[in-house]
């Protein structure tokens, strides 16, 4: 029996029932193992830039009796992933900026997808930018907590959505359409990230191009939603 953590069960119940994926960053191979042993996946790839990772990945793959159905391959980001070999990939665990440079370097395979599953460990707002820049959409998306650290994961599709008003990007639209109940706790936290943001630059007395002032509207920003989240519940 695999036992997921709650971030990765959340990812997992992101990937379409029969979909072939690719895990990139995919350590011990917890999730293709997790979707091939249920028959969410009839096949996988688990990938990782290292080799330490990779052999991990091989030894808890052959335990499974899975070695017929993932195949652990060494490839930096998407790079060793051939266009139309995978129905969509997994970026779980890695910073939002490193999951969009992995993107950016494998344009032919990333075209090829179907879906992504993203779950990145920062610049959540950054990464929802650069997917519908892409011309990709985000199509669900889930807030998890985890040993009292929150995790956002987002699942994006091909194809022209609707673009977001701007601090859309902050909190995700799928969140916000949904109510997520770990969304006030979201925006919270974007809130003190600004505030500390703020003491920061006033200590230092710099203050290049007026960013306080960018801050502290941002703030009021994320205070009003948090009153528009509140009074519709």
């Amino acid at each position: 029996m695999i036992h997921l953590t709650k971030r990765l069960q959340a990812a997992a119940g992101l990937v379409p029932e029969g979909a072939c994926i690719a895990d990139i960053g995919t350590d011990h191979a917890y999730l293709p193992v997790a979707l091939c042993t249920s028959g969410r996946c009839p096949s996988a790839i688990a990938a990782d830039i290292a080799e330490g990772p990779l052999s991990a990945a091989r030894s808890h793959v052959q335990g499974a009796g899975l070695a017929s159905s993932i195949e652990c391959r060494q490839s930096d980001g998407l790079q060793h992933i051939r266009p139309g070999e995978v129905d969509g990939a997994v970026f779980c665990g890695m910073g939002g900026p490193l999951i969009e440079h992995l993107l950016e370097q494998s344009p032919d395979v990333v075209r090829s997808l179907s879906f992504l599953i993203l779950q990145p460990q920062s610049h959540a707002s950054r990464l929802r930018r650069y997917v519908y820049s892409q011309g990709w959409h985000i199509t669900a998306e889930r807030l998890v907590e985890e040993e009292g650290r929150l995790y956002e994961m987002m699942k994006a599709e091909p194809g022209c959505g609707e673009i977001p008003d701007d601090w859309l990007y902050d909190v995700g639209p799928c969140n916000w359409q949904t109510r997520n109940p770990l969304l006030p706790r979201l925006i919270r936290q974007l809130i003190e990230k600004d505030r500390m943001i703020c003491q920061g630059l006033e200590k230092s007395q710099q203050d290049q191009g007026g960013r306080q002032e960018q801050l502290r509207t941002h703030i009021q920003t994320m205070e009003a939603l948090l009153c528009r989240y509140n009074s519709v519940k």
